[in-house]
């Protein structure tokens, strides 16, 4: 068994800085997400490349918009025109950022 060193040969390390949890930086908070709405596609009767959308909650406020099959794919997905081809209608919630893209 040896003999403990003095104190004055051990090399003495620093210790870590803690920091209080007051000091910790503050965290962002929790982005909430976009609005989303509802929108209904249906083909326009005796086309087969124009869809009618027809977005809002509240019959009696909802906007109606045609466009082509391909632009409503390229923004929503080919899921929302598979749909289409197979049911003839399709339901997808929104955001305000999507809606922009279509007008």
């Amino acid at each position: 068994m040896t003999a403990p060193q003095p104190l004055t040969n051990r090399i003495q390390k620093p210790t870590p800085n803690v920091a209080s949890p007051s000091a910790r930086p503050q965290t962002k908070p929790i982005q909430t997400p976009a609005a989303l709405q509802d929108m209904l596609c249906t083909w326009v009767p005796g086309t087969t490349s124009i869809v009618r959308l027809k977005i809002g909650t509240e019959p009696g406020r909802e906007r109606t918009l045609e466009v082509t099959s391909t632009h409503l794919s390229r923004i929503f997905g080919k899921e929302v025109v598979h749909d289409l081809y197979l049911k003839g209608r399709s339901k997808v919630m929104v955001t305000d950022q999507q809606l922009a893209l279509l007008t």
